[in-house]
């Protein structure tokens, strides 16, 4: 077996290829009588005769009821002391038939798997993966749910990054979350990267200040100038020092909604500055808390 990526015939050119590996939002045509499948299979209980004779698949009502409910789907009333085919099937078709007006449709997929009334989480897995869907199955607020799709490597590294002991990742991890949510919060993730940075920053350079901020570390390590990374060998127009510095200001100063009563500021941050912040907040991050921003001993 080759570990090579298979691709159909006649996909063999830089453009083609790129094309069919685009990601998709949503749920596209070759994938929804599957993901339609998966949601039936979650919503679905066997129940057994009264007689004992045998098994029928009726809805399960409660849950499907409580998740309407969340999601604001009007479900109508689909309760039945009834247990028989005719039954069931009419319960299924109905509910099923209502869940595929939402206008969101990977909401119910992220509600069954953050209350656990998932079936398959794997299949569903699966079926995103091969449909080349841009959301994926991860963790958010501490909940299975789904979660936008990242490359491999991006998303290995930052997870080592958040599963560090302390605030920092754990606020790293929340400012993940927030950002590549099924509803993402680019604010929220925005506050959440600088609180992390802030989290491994301060004890670092300003340990004794006890209110210090993004702020007050930059302001300090400027007037100090002796702050780098340990690179034996570093270019004359980006020495560690003005790097290190400038992606913590680009961070700082980037937060243009931090404050109210601004008329003339740009309004809330967009998801393009949200990412470009929580990836800055890893690489730093990682960084001060591994003790590789560090004074010059020298």
């Amino acid at each position: 077996m080759t570990d090579e990526t298979w691709r159909p015939l006649g996909v063999d050119t830089d453009e083609r290829v790129a094309e069919y590996d685009a990601l998709h939002d949503g749920v596209p045509a070759w994938m929804e009588s599957a993901y339609w499948a998966w949601v039936r299979v979650s919503l679905t209980v066997f129940e057994t005769y009264r007689d004992g004779s045998g098994r029928v698949p009726m809805l399960r009502v409660l849950p499907a009821e409580r998740m309407c409910q969340r999601l604001r789907i009007p479900l109508p009333n689909l309760r039945t002391p009834s247990v028989d085919l005719s039954t069931g099937k009419k319960q299924l078709s109905t509910a099923m038939s209502v869940l595929q007006q939402h206008a969101a449709p990977l909401q119910i997929a992220d509600y069954l798997l953050a209350h656990g009334e998932a079936t398959e989480p794997e299949a569903l897995e699966g079926l995103l993966d091969r449909s080349k869907s841009a959301w994926t199955v991860g963790t958010r607020s501490g909940r299975p749910g789904l979660v936008r799709r990242v490359p491999e490597g991006v998303q290995t590294a930052a997870d080592a990054v958040m599963q560090r002991p302390g605030q920092a990742g754990v606020r790293l991890a929340r400012a993940w979350e927030e950002l590549y949510g099924l509803d993402p919060n680019p604010s929220e993730a925005y506050r959440l990267a600088i609180l992390a940075v802030e989290d491994a920053a301060v004890p670092e350079v300003s340990p004794a200040n006890a209110r210090a901020t993004l702020g007050t570390v930059l302001a300090q390590m400027e007037s100090q100038g002796d702050w780098s990374l340990p690179m034996d060998r570093e270019h004359d127009n980006a020495p560690s020092r003005d790097v290190v510095v400038a992606m913590a200001r680009m961070l700082w100063h980037g937060q243009h909604d931090r404050h109210g009563g601004q008329p003339s500021a740009p309004g809330n941050v967009s998801e393009a500055e949200a990412r470009v912040a929580v990836s800055l907040a890893v690489a730093l991050v990682d960084w001060f808390s591994a003790g590789l921003v560090s004074r010059s001993t020298t």
